[in-house]
């Protein structure tokens, strides 16, 4: 497995090349952004939990509720590095690539192009283009950029712009009225639908770390939030018992329509 550290003048960050995922941002003079279960629970025969994961061409199992594997097959396929710069002193630009010729399923088999940006330095922007090959149309698709963000005490966290109203996965899809900050105190799986075209910001106040996390997201229709919570978070096998306490996912996906050429992420943090 190749997971490289790197360091520029605004920050360090790990990535692994054969994922094409992002597993560590730490601006400088802060705390990792990014959370990351621990080193001896990574391995290249099972998907990486944490950093930002990429869910494609489906999300989660799909809306038949049997597609396999969870989530898609890009998070497990070796992508091409095809750019990897530092375009100034304070900022790298990594660039991925995956297609049909790589990896495919037959709940997908159609030709596509893949295309993942990183560029990272006092920020941390995350793009993925989907395309057809050949300049044909790309065939509908569904996904989400999983991020799990760095947290000082779950207990302790506020998200506020995510939307006023959520659809609890666990609650039988019931729809949900919501704060205008949201918290978290049990097992959460809710999706905030996104129904306008412009640009989503959210926030993500993590007092104890006493930061907030700022959120911009496009071309997405959605935004997940996930925490397992203890019942769930004490049977994850790839991470510590305790370790949900320590992050949210916060994600920016194309559920409930497909993806429109693109989404992305950016993360800043506040001064």
């Amino acid at each position: 497995m190749m997971i490289t550290e790197y360091k520029n003048n605004s920050c360090t960050f790990k990535v692994c090349h054969q994922r094409a995922q992002i597993l560590s941002w730490q601006p400088n003079g802060h705390e990792d952004v990014l959370w990351c279960t621990d080193d001896k629970f990574i391995s290249l025969d099972k998907p990486i939990r944490g950093g930002i994961p990429l869910c494609w061409p489906w999300f989660a199992k799909g809306d038949s509720g049997d597609l396999t594997p969870s989530h898609g097959f890009a998070r497990l396929a070796d992508w091409t590095l095809v750019t990897n710069e530092q375009v100034s002193t304070g900022t790298h630009r990594l660039v991925y690539q995956l297609t049909d010729e790589q990896a495919t399923s037959p709940h997908y088999p159609d030709p596509f192009v893949l295309t993942l940006e990183y560029m990272v330095g006092e920020t941390l922007t995350v793009s993925l283009m989907v395309e057809g090959r050949e300049g044909s149309a790309a065939v509908p698709s569904f996904g989400a950029l999983h991020s799990y963000f760095n947290l000082g005490d779950i207990e302790h966290t506020l998200i506020e712009g995510i939307g006023r109203q959520s659809v609890d996965n666990l609650d039988g899809f019931k729809t949900v009225e919501e704060p205008q900050q949201v918290v978290i105190n049990g097992p959460t799986e809710k999706r905030f639908p996104y129904g306008k075209t412009a640009r989503q910001q959210v926030k993500i106040h993590d007092k104890a770390n006493k930061r907030s996390i700022f959120l911009t997201q496009n071309g997405h229709s959605d935004t997940m939030l996930w925490s397992p919570w203890t019942e769930t978070g004490h049977s994850l096998k790839d991470t510590h018992t305790d370790a949900y306490k320590k992050f949210v996912c916060v994600e920016t996906a194309a559920i409930s329509k497909p993806v429109q050429g693109y989404i992305s992420l950016e993360i800043s943090l506040d001064e």
